[in-house]
Order: C-alpha cells, then sequence, then structure tokens
C-alpha cells in the first residue's frame, strides 16, 4: 500500500492541485471550490483506484492517459510516482550521479534509488489541437468526423452505378445471343441475373440512404452545436446591431451542409462513373462511338460553368435579401405597438413589398439561369442520343462493326453518362449559397469573444472583490468615445450609486464593470486581475447584473426565476418572493411557478419583469451586484418596499453599484459617483455629493 490513511491521499491531492508545482499551468484554471470538490471525490487510497483516480483526473488536466509500471525512464520525465511510506511526488530531473529529484508535499527529495513496489507513470501533454478559429475549418472537421458514414454511402453508390451496368449487358445479350438463337435457357438464366442486380440495386440504395440521413443528422447536430457555442460566447460589444441579418446567418449552416453531402457524391461518385460508362462504350462500341458522348460531355460542362457565376451572383443576392426580409419581420414584432400608436404602418409594409420584390425577382432570375442550364444539357443529352443512334445504325448496316445488342447498350449508357451533368446548375446554386454562407458564418468566427487571445482563462481565489477601473475609454466605433475615465476603486462592501446625465455612459461604465464589454482602451481588475484574464463563467459565479430592460425567456416562471441556476428548490424561490414582494404575482397567477411565460415575457408588465428579475438575484446571493435602473418600472409602493428590502439584506461583503436617476435609490448607497463623458466630475460620500449638488452656483447641479 502506498498510504495507510485516506487523509494522507488527500493531502496530497490537494497539494498537488493547489501549490506550485511542475504542473501548474495546467491547475491555474481550477479555483478552490472545484480543488475542494475534487479532493473530497477521492473516496479510497488502494493502489488500483488511486490509479484510475489520477489518471482519469489528469486526462481532463489535458494529459494523455496515464500507464504505471515499476520501471521509471529518465529520458520521458517528468513522471508521477507513488512511493511507499511517502506517497505521491512528481520526478522531474535525472542526475549525472544516477539520483532523481522529486518535488512532494513536504518540499524537494533526491532519491538515489526508489523503494520497492514504486509506481511510476510518465506526464505527456497532449498534442493540442489548432482552435476552430474560422468556420471552414469547423465544416471541414465535422465532416471529416463523418467520412466513414460518407466512405459507405460512397461505397453503395459505387455499387449501384456498377449495378446498372448489368442493365446495359443484359439487353446487349439477349439481342445478340437470345434473340439470334432462340435459346431461352440462356435467357431465363440472364433474366434471374439481372433480376438479381436490380433488387440488390434497390436495396444498395434504400441503405445509403439511411447512411446519407444519418449522416446529415450527425452533422447538423454538430454544426448547429458548435455554431450556436461560438454565438454565445462572442462579446456583448461585438455583437452585430442588425438581430435579423444575425439570425439567418446561424441558420444557413443547413446550405452548407446539404453541398457537402451533395457535392461530395457528386464529385467522387457521379463524375467519375460518367467516366467509367465512356469507356465501358470504347470497348463496346469502338473510338468513333466513344467520341460521341465525350464531345457532348465537354460542351455540357462548359455550358454549366458559363451560367455559374450568374447563378451564384442571383443566390448571394437572394440570401441577403432573405436577410433583410427578417430583420424587418423581427424589428416589426417586436415594436408592433409603437408602429400601430405612431401609423407607421404603411412604412413597414412598404420596405417589406420592396425586399419581397426583390427577393422574387432574385428568385426568378436563379431559377431563369438554372432551367436555361437545365434545357442547353437536356437538348445536348437527346442530342448525344440521336448521334449514338444514328452513327451505331450507320455501323451496323454498312460493315457490321457494332452489333444490334451492342448499340442497344451504348444507348442506355449514353443517358447515365450525361445524367450527372444534368445537376451541375443545382449544384451552383448550392455552392452558391453555401459560399455566402461559410463568408457569413465567417464574419460570426471573427467577432471577439469574452477571452479573447487568453487561452487558459483563470478561475482564481479571491481574496476580496475590489474593483479597479484604470485609464479606462470606451468607442462602439474607432472614431467614438462615450466614455473617458482615469481611474475607480470601488472596495469590497461598498454600496455605490452612478449619476449622470443621459449619454454620459453609466450603463456602458456598469456592463465593462461586469465583464459584457471591454474597454477599447485600459484595464478593469478584479482584486488585482485582469477582468479580461477571468474565465467568463467565473465572472458570472460573483456577479449579478441586472440590466435596465430586462427580457423573459420562454417556459415556466419557475424557470425565468432559477435561470442559469442548479440546485434551487421551491422553498428558496418563495423566501425570495416573501422579499421581494413577487409572492403576491405567484399567489394570484392560477399555476403560481408553473404558469406558462410566453416569449420576452409580454403577458407580464415592464414592472413585474423587473421585480422577477430581482428575485432571481436575491436567489442567486451572489458577491457583486450590478444594477442598471432597477426600479425604472415599478410604481412608488414597490419601489420602496424594494428599496428597503435591499437595504437591509444586503450583506456588509456584499458589493453594490447601482444606476439611478431616481433619488429615492440613493437610500441603498453610501457612495456616489457623478460621471460625465470626460470622466467622473464628483466621487464622494453621499452626504458630501448631495451637498455639492444642491449648491446652487454647482454647475455640476445640471447633471
Amino acid at each position: 500500500m502506498i498510504y495507510s490513511d485516506l487523509n494522507l491521499a488527500k493531502d496530497d491531492l490537494n497539494w498537488l492541485l493547489s501549490s506550485n508545482t511542475i504542473l501548474s499551468d495546467s491547475t491555474t484554471t481550477l479555483n478552490s471550490k472545484k480543488i475542494q470538490m475534487i479532493v473530497e471525490n477521492l473516496t479510497s487510497y488502494e493502489n488500483k483506484y488511486l490509479e484510475m483516480f489520477y489518471s482519469e483526473l489528469l486526462n481532463n488536466l489535458d494529459f494523455e492517459n496515464l500507464n504505471f509500471s515499476k520501471k521509471i525512464s529518465k529520458q520521458f520525465l517528468p513522471t508521477l510516482a507513488f512511493v511507499p511510506e511517502i506517497g505521491m511526488v512528481l520526478v522531474y530531473e535525472y542526475s549525472k550521479d544516477g539520483s532523481f529529484k522529486a518535488q512532494y508535499k513536504d518540499g524537494i527529495k533526491v532519491f538515489d534509488s526508489f523503494p520497492k513496489n514504486t509506481k511510476f507513470a510518465n506526464l505527456r501533454k497532449k498534442k493540442k489541437e489548432e482552435k476552430k478559429s474560422s468556420a471552414i475549418k469547423m465544416f471541414k472537421k465535422v465532416a471529416y468526423e463523418q467520412k466513414r458514414l460518407l466512405v459507405y454511402a460512397a461505397a453503395a453508390t459505387f455499387s449501384v452505378n456498377t449495378l446498372a451496368l448489368g442493365t446495359s449487358l443484359y439487353t446487349m445479350q439477349v439481342y445478340d445471343r437470345v434473340v439470334p438463337t432462340g435459346a431461352i435457357s440462356t435467357l431465363v438464366v440472364l433474366t434471374i441475373g439481372v433480376f438479381i442486380a436490380i433488387f440488390l440495386e434497390m436495396i444498395i440504395k434504400f441503405s445509403r440512404s439511411v447512411l446519407l440521413d444519418y449522416a446529415t443528422k450527425k452533422m447538423d447536430i454538430e454544426y448547429s452545436n458548435d455554431i450556436f457555442e461560438r454565438f454565445l460566447q462572442i462579446r456583448c460589444d461585438a455583437l452585430p446591431k442588425s438581430i435579423g441579418t444575425l439570425t439567418g446567418q446561424l441558420q444557413s449552416y443547413s446550405s452548407v451542409r446539404a453541398f457537402i453531402t451533395s457535392a461530395a457524391m457528386f464529385v467522387f461518385i457521379d463524375i467519375p462513373f460518367s467516366i467509367i460508362f465512356m469507356i465501358a462504350i470504347f470497348f463496346i462500341g469502338g473510338f468513333a462511338m466513344g467520341l460521341v458522348p465525350i464531345g457532348f460531355l465537354i460542351i455540357s460542362l462548359i455550358v454549366g460553368f458559363i451560367f455559374r457565376d450568374k447563378i451564384e451572383l442571383a443566390s448571394k443576392n437572394s440570401s441577403m435579401a432573405s436577410y433583410k426580409k427578417m430583420g424587418l419581420m423581427v424589428e416589426t414584432v417586436e415594436n408592433s405597438e409603437n408602429i400601430k400608436a405612431t401609423g407607421a404602418g404603411f412604412n413597414i409594409l412598404n420596405n417589406w413589398n420592396k425586399l419581397t420584390q426583390e427577393a422574387v425577382d432574385d428568385d426568378i432570375e436563379i431559377r431563369h439561369y438554372t432551367d436555361m442550364s437545365s434545357y442547353i444539357t437536356a437538348f445536348l443529352q437527346q442530342l448525344s442520343y440521336i448521334m449514338i443512334v444514328s452513327l451505331g445504325a450507320y455501323l451496323v448496316a454498312e460493315n457490321g462493326t457494332i452489333t444490334m445488342g451492342a448499340l442497344i447498350a451504348m444507348t442506355i449508357l449514353s443517358g447515365r453518362i450525361l445524367q450527372p451533368i444534368a445537376q451541375l446548375p443545382n449544384q451552383f446554386v448550392q455552392w452558391g449559397k453555401a459560399k455566402l454562407s461559410i463568408k457569413d458564418l465567417n464574419s460570426i468566427y471573427k467577432l471577439a469573444s469574452d477571452n479573447e487571445g487568453v487561452s487558459r482563462p483563470l478561475s482564481p481565489y479571491l481574496d476580496s472583490t475590489d474593483i479597479k477601473c484604470k485609464d479606462i475609454s470606451f468607442g462602439y466605433s474607432e472614431n467614438s468615445n462615450i466614455l473617458t475615465l482615469s481611474e475607480l476603486n470601488i472596495k469590497q462592501g461598498e454600496k455605490v450609486a452612478i449619476l449622470g446625465a443621459i449619454g454620459s455612459g453609466k450603463s456602458t461604465l456598469l456592463k465593462i464593470i461586469a465583464g459584457l464589454y471591454k474597454p477599447t482602451k485600459g484595464f478593469v481588475y478584479l482584486d488585482g486581475i485582469d477582468m479580461q484574464l477571468i474565465k467568463r463563467d467565473f465572472l458570472t459565479e460573483n456577479m449579478s447584473y441586472l440590466p435596465q430592460s430586462t427580457k423573459l425567456f420562454a417556459g415556466t416562471l419557475r424557470d425565468n426565476l432559477i435561470f442559469g441556476m442548479i440546485g434551487i428548490g421551491d422553498e428558496q424561490i418563495i423566501e425570495a418572493a416573501k422579499l421581494s414582494g413577487l409572492i403576491g404575482l405567484i399567489n394570484a397567477l392560477p399555476n403560481g411557478l408553473d404558469t406558462v411565460v410566453p416569449e420576452g415575457g409580454e403577458s407580464v408588465s415592464g414592472g413585474q419583469k423587473q421585480l422577477i428579475a430581482l428575485t432571481r438575484m436575491i436567489v442567486a446571493n451572489k458577491k457583486i451586484i450590478l444594477l442598471d435602473e432597477p426600479t425604472a418600472s415599478m410604481d412608488e409602493g414597490t419601489e420602496k418596499q424594494i428599496i428597503t428590502m435591499l437595504k437591509n439584506r444586503m450583506d456588509s461583503n456584499q458589493t453594490m453599484i447601482v444606476v439611478t436617476h431616481k433619488p429615492i435609490v440613493l437610500n441603498m448607497v453610501d457612495r456616489i459617483i457623478v460621471l460625465t463623458p470626460n470622466g467622473i466630475a464628483i466621487d464622494d460620500t453621499k452626504e458630501e455629493v448631495l451637498n455639492k449638488l444642491s449648491a446652487p452656483k454647482n454647475i455640476v447641479a445640471k447633471v
């Protein structure tokens, strides 16, 4: 046994995860709470159990699976070792005198030799895969993961095309061998053989369809997950302003997936088999007959490529018009009351009709060029058929170079040669849409994420929740600057109000402190750590942010009250609802907490939405509370109740920053900051600031 007590094993594990060891670069993302959970999960000190536990743990920390052995290799250090009566050590250096240096919880230890029954496992980092920095890389990666299914589908298509040759050869044999000789027995055998072939062809087609459906389903799920996950990681200040266009772009991955599956079959199966069928014609009918389908194949390809650019351009315009229509639709639904109140419906309708006209015109143009290409290809296909029949008939009648059966077989094969080429117009339409979708999704992938440029964001232990802003400026574009701040310090437990005129940057500053926006210049520190280095999830665990405009999500009232939280019982919800006054609304609803809330929460008033959001904040009970006009939509009675409740409930260690225009909200704070676009005008205790603002000659009184 390595250990004689479970606590000794836990001590070693705690040291490994929380101390400065040779594994520190892998454990810096673990906060103290997470380390405590991992240590508590260690429930045995049996040797086999420890080996499995550490193998799984280090695998999660980006190390390869551990392989324990009784021998140490000096060429592959560092090495994890379990030493009897000592415990776990990290062997990191081999000396020329044959000794090994190791790090363990009591410091550094040198081993001239290791005790019997010591177990060793080499520590090797996993090879880091290149991050999916673009949509095209993501599409390639997911498609490559489904290569096995696509190969099976390709093999099935190959079999289908191979069996299709059987029909042509059957016809040739019947006309050449059965009809002239009356060999009925041969006819029966050939018919049975070709029946088996076409039956197998049908079964394989069904199998291919199932394989492609399964591959499509898996790719759709992967694409959808990856794209939506990337969208959720986008920093709020980097989000595009056009909701409709963004929504359309996020959904456009389906056109890429459709093109990947269809193009793969077209390029790797259909086109090669067209060539195989042409070769078959060469063997059956000779060089002259083979030149006919080759000539028409080349002409058909030229026709398809002539229309390619026009189809691509029309597809791009059609997609853009669809995005604009979706944007207008979203905007109209969200502002339907304002549209009716202002009588602006005719403007919306005119814009809708204009976009519809553009979309219809583009669709007609696509269909026009697609139809032209298809009609020309069909014409060439028929012309090729006529040429093969006429030339073949001439060769049969004049010199008997080919037989009648061979002629009929070649006419069947000629149709299969040009059939894939007839798909070119549709392939170009799909390619045009896929190309635009990849471009749009690439633009989303290029947007800045929450921890942009930080490969391993931190989940640090916080000694305090002190907030410091240093040399901050922020603008929504390069040429604008709506906030400038030289320095701002907010200590843990302070209750601070931010005042200022409209456009002074109050709400923007609150979003920067919440980590939702990144300053154009400068830094925001939490307990002395640059906030951009801290995991977004970690910030969310420690901060509650309540915006001016509260949106509810489709689901029940309970779902909205515990949104983003787990392990919350109804007792906690009811207790918080009593404090906030939401219990009145819950009691008034027939289904209580199970009341269904529609998308956006339009079934409740603006004040009730704020009350729900405040109740959720009380349930979360986080260390830092950020409020932006928290009572803007409430009546006076509810507002007083909320202010009193928050003032009495706030812990002395909880930090609160509130943006407000209402004097009653100032009852909750002990410090006031007056903000202007050029920086902080006043920053002092509540009493001092109110005195300055009430002074008749103070120019800041107008703020």
